[in-house]
């Protein structure tokens, strides 16, 4: 398999499941395709889904446009790589910080 093939298939592939994440999220608030997280601690469970989701919809889009990129030779492999990388953590690091700002009041 060519190397551009095996790029745009590993890009695609992932995006989409991104996509399929953010789409149960945002628009079906299923809160439960997250793992490990108590959702008894967050306030505002629709905000926090579709705050969380939208983050995962623009990942898996990027993903998939950098990868039809680096197909047709208009990013070079460091840069698909730096791209990719970038947009593969940030849900993570959004998803923290998402935990953090919805969470309830202890007081």
């Amino acid at each position: 398999m060519e190397t551009g093939s095996l790029i745009l298939f590993i890009s695609c592939l992932s995006g989409f499941i991104y996509l399929i994440i953010g789409y149960l999220l945002s628009f079906k608030q299923k809160a439960d395709v997250l793992n490990g997280i108590d959702f008894s601690k967050i306030a505002e469970l629709p905000a926090f889904c579709k705050y969380v989701g939208n983050c995962f919809l623009l990942s898996g889009v990027v993903k998939i446009l950098v990868g039809v990129f680096a197909y047709l030779a208009f990013l070079n492999l460091l840069l698909f790589l730096a791209i990719f990388v970038l947009f593969s953590t940030l849900p993570i690091i959004n998803v923290v910080r998402t935990i953090r700002k919805f969470q309830k009041s202890t007081s």
